[in-house]
């Protein structure tokens, strides 16, 4: 068990190469997030509540694959797949850093650009900053930092 974290593209699509991809074990995250907080790189926001099926008429619907519908009901289940992804793609407008649901979730929520900025921004300008990333402390944060600004330079992150 883990997150695994994966650089996306501008245009949304996961970015290939092993350099785009990051893993931190279960126990790892949690003192990753502290560090973040540390450095002024998170914001606490609440989870956001992803849409219902019964908000579109889906409840007891069978929508695998292959499954013969009526065009009503595809348009539901199209509708609700939209709304579901708008959750995980949603952000603030003007952000201040990373959320911290976003990371501490493993629910494939974007971690936008902006947001990478805004955290990165906040950590550079941390007075601690200069000895943050040497040799004496955890090895993994200098890498995570350089993931970070790799994210930041194509379409965010998604953490799974």
């Amino acid at each position: 068990m883990g997150y695994d974290i994966y650089i996306q593209t501008s245009d949304g699509k996961p970015a290939e190469g092993d350099q785009n991809y990051f893993r931190f074990a279960y126990t790892a995250m949690p003192r990753a997030l502290d560090a973040m907080n540390n450095f002024g790189m998170l914001v606490e926001l609440p989870k956001p509540s992803y849409p219902q099926l019964t908000e579109y008429g889906l409840e007891g619907v069978t929508h695998r694959p292959g499954t013969k519908l009526d065009e009503s009901t595809a348009n539901r289940i199209a509708e609700f797949r939209t709304a579901y992804q708008a959750v995980k793609d949603a952000s603030e407008a003007a952000p201040t850093g990373i959320p911290r649901y976003k990371l501490f979730y493993n629910d494939a929520f974007l971690v936008t650009v902006a947001e990478i900025t805004a955290a990165l921004t906040a950590y550079d300008a941390h007075p601690g900053v200069a000895i943050a990333e040497m040799p004496v402390g955890d090895p993994v944060w200098g890498h995570w930092i350089t993931f970070l600004r790799r994210a930041q330079a194509h379409g965010g992150l998604r953490t799974y």
